[in-house]
Order: structure tokens, then C-alpha cells, then sequence
């Protein structure tokens, strides 16, 4: 659990039973399939047209006051070019939960244009910035920041100059408006293997990357920036999941091995975590990523608590894709499902918030698991800033 937000969390919570009482770096995606909308279950008292939900008003406290199309955008953030965050604008004015910063160069005044975009949500609950800034190759705002060293040079360095390092860039990173940074990497360095060839990994060892990745994250936290720990259970000795399956160790091995850093990270209270696309024997459900495995992230969610954040890596990457066929309802539908809290989608049709809508159901991902979900987003809002 994390170590400031427990209070948060239990405030919302209590609200919210009170009222129950009565993300990826170099994305080159096609756009997922449209599938037919399925035919829509009885509606929610809670639950109204699209039309009529954009005007509603809301709680924004309280997610059980809340439709259930406003709780589904919550739990979606989606990407947006560095240089074209404009093209968000709507999807920010109906409750979308986040704005992910990936590729393009970034514009001079784009601090102005976060303001403007996350003045678009007008009385909802605002968007959180967050981006990709692991350092190197992977750093979204290099040109309007300055460019850092790879995590696998970083990982040379002493704890505390890391942790400087973090914290310094951080701080520019808030200026701009920019509230969690997807990083960072805790994965092992695994030597012909992707994230390794790109100098994403701070070490080798789980002790070595376990001590830099926590430098790192106890920077960015210092200075308000949320950090993001990725990809769990451990992308090291995986293939590029942006285009084929992630298949990586059994669980009992990746125990005293890629895991590690993540253990050790969890257990020093950061619990903000982005899951990879990855199969793993005895962790996740035979040819399910874990970002569907619901088997996989019960055992993260234990680790994490309560209040802890899970994260999909981008969903329109292959290794996401495995079983359903390219369509964008499901894909996100069953990672929500299955227990993550935010599905990052970057490619998707404009309606894929009603999309998941349409397949709300007592059998399946309902109302109360999304209530829960947007409790734990809205603390973590709390906690780093994005609302008061």
C-alpha cells in the first residue's frame, strides 16, 4: 500500500459504501477492429444516453452518484501526441480518466496547452497527466525538459544521485502539469532481449535494478510526480510485445529473479504498477496476458492492497491481442474484468467508452467492481494533485 494514501482512499471509500448501502513506448498500432455493439443489458437507474450523461450532473466524490458510461471513461486514459494533445479536447470535456504524452516533439508552450486541455473537463473530475519518461531512448519531453541518461547508465550511479536526478526532472515535469510519469523501469537487463537492447533496464541483477527503480520512484514521489513501476511480472527476457506474444519464464522462477525489483519495490509502499502483456506457466491462465489473466492479478492486487493502482500496458500491442481478435470492446472490457483499474488504449474507435458500457453485466465486469475502481483512481488523483 502506499505510504500516503491510505486516508485518502478510506475517505472516498466510506462515501462510496455509505451510498452502496441503500503506456508504451515506441506504438505502432493499427486501429482495432469495430465489433457490432452488443445488445445493451437493462438500464441502470444510474445509467442514461450519451447525450443526456454529458450534461448530467454528478458528484464528483461520489462515484456511486455517478452513470455508468462517466465511470467507465474514468477508468480509460488514453494516448495523444506530445505535439497534438488538442485531439483529446472531447473525450476530456465526457470524464476521460487520463491523457497519456507519447511521441512527436513537444511543443514550447505545451505547460499552456495541459491547462487548457484539463480546463475542458470543466465540473468533472479533471484528467491526469501522465508520460513516458524513463530516460534515453523513452522520454517524451526531452526537448522541453532536457534529455536524460538511459536507465542502463543511470543504473551505474549511486542511489542518491538517481535519486537527484529524479527528483530534479520531476519537478519539471510538475511545472508542465505532468502528474505520473510511466516509469520506472524495474525490469532485469536481459541480453538479446527487447528491453535490454534498448538500455531501458537499470541492471542485470533484481538487486541492482531493485535499488536504482527505487531511487528513481522516491525522486519523482518527493517533488509530486506519481511513479510508475512497469512491466509486471518482468519484460526482461521477453520479445518486443509490440508485435508478438510476450512468452517469458514460469512464475516459480521469476520468483527469485524478475520479480524481485517489483517485490521490493511494493514493499518499500510504492503500489502504482503498469502490467505487461506477458504469459507466464503457473502465473497467468494458459495463452492469457496478464493484463486478462485474472488469476495473475489477484496475486498482485493482494501484493499491492487495496489502494494500490494496476495499469495496463497499451492494449492495441499484439501480445494484448492474443484472443480476441483485434476488438476494442473486449480487449479493454475483459482487463477491466479481470482487475485492473485503468486500461491505456491508443488506437481505438471514438465510441469505445460506450463500447465497454454495453457489456456491464452481474456475470461480468459491474457496476460496483467499476465503483471500487474509480475510489482508488480519484485517491490517487488526491494524493498527487490532479483534484483538491
Amino acid at each position: 500500500m502506499s505510504r500516503h494514501i491510505r486516508h485518502v482512499a478510506m475517505f472516498v471509500a466510506v462515501a462510496a459504501i455509505f451510498a452502496l448501502s441503500g503506456c508504451a513506448p515506441y506504438l505502432d498500432v493499427e486501429p482495432l477492429n469495430d465489433e457490432p455493439l452488443a445488445e445493451s443489458p437493462t438500464p441502470n437507474p444510474t445509467t442514461a444516453t450519451d447525450s443526456i450523461d454529458d450534461e448530467r450532473p454528478y458528484d464528483s466524490a461520489d462515484p456511486t452518484t455517478w452513470t455508468d458510461r462517466q465511470l467507465v471513461a474514468q477508468t480509460i486514459f488514453k494516448c495523444a501526441s506530445v505535439s497534438n494533445i488538442g485531439a483529446l479536447s472531447q473525450e476530456v470535456r465526457k470524464g476521460l480518466g487520463g491523457v497519456v504524452l507519447l511521441g512527436g516533439v513537444a511543443p514550447n508552450n505545451l505547460a499552456r496547452q495541459i491547462t487548457t486541455l484539463v480546463a475542458r473537463s470543466g465540473d468533472r473530475v479533471p484528467p491526469l497527466i501522465a508520460s513516458d519518461e524513463e530516460g534515453g531512448a523513452v522520454q517524451r519531453l526531452a526537448n522541453v525538459i532536457y534529455p536524460l541518461r538511459s536507465a542502463e547508465t543511470m543504473g551505474t550511479w549511486t542511489e542518491s544521485e538517481v535519486n537527484r536526478t529524479a527528483a530534479k526532472y520531476g519537478k519539471a515535469m510538475k511545472k508542465l502539469g505532468v502528474d505520473m510519469a510511466l516509469s520506472p523501469v524495474a525490469d532485469l537487463d536481459s541480453p538479446g532481449r527487447f528491453i535490454g537492447s534498448q538500455s531501458r533496464s537499470f541492471s542485470s541483477t533484481p538487486s541492482g535494478a531493485a535499488r536504482s527503480a527505487i531511487a528513481w520512484a522516491t525522486g519523482l514521489e518527493s517533488v509530486g510526480v506519481a511513479p510508475v513501476f512497469k512491466h509486471w511480472p518482468g519484460h526482461g527476457r521477453a520479445t518486443d510485445t509490440h508485435y508478438s506474444p510476450g512468452i517469458i519464464p514460469a512464475y516459480g522462477q521469476l520468483k527469485d529473479s524478475d520479480l524481485v525489483p517489483f517485490d521490493r519495490a511494493i514493499a518499500a509502499g510504492f503500489t502504482a504498477v503498469m502490467v505487461g502483456h506477458l504469459q507466464s506457466k503457473g502465473l497467468t491462465e494458459r495463452g492469457v496476458p496478464a493484463t486478462r489473466s485474472p488469476k495473475a492479478l489477484a496475486i498482485l492486487r493482494n501484493q499491492i492492497g487495496p489502494d494500490g493502482l494496476i495499469i495496463t500496458d497499451a492494449l492495441e500491442m499484439e501480445a494484448a491481442l492474443v484472443g480476441v481478435n483485434r476488438r476494442s470492446g473486449e480487449v479493454v472490457r475483459a482487463s477491466l474484468d479481470a482487475g485492473v483499474d485503468i486500461a491505456l488504449i491508443c488506437s481505438s474507435p471514438p465510441d469505445i467508452v460506450k463500447r465497454v458500457v454495453s457489456k456491464i453485466s452481474p456475470d461480468g465486469l459491474t457496476r460496483d467492481e467499476l465503483i471500487a475502481k474509480v475510489v482508488r483512481i480519484l485517491a490517487w488523483k488526491t494524493q498527487f494533485g490532479v483534484i483538491g
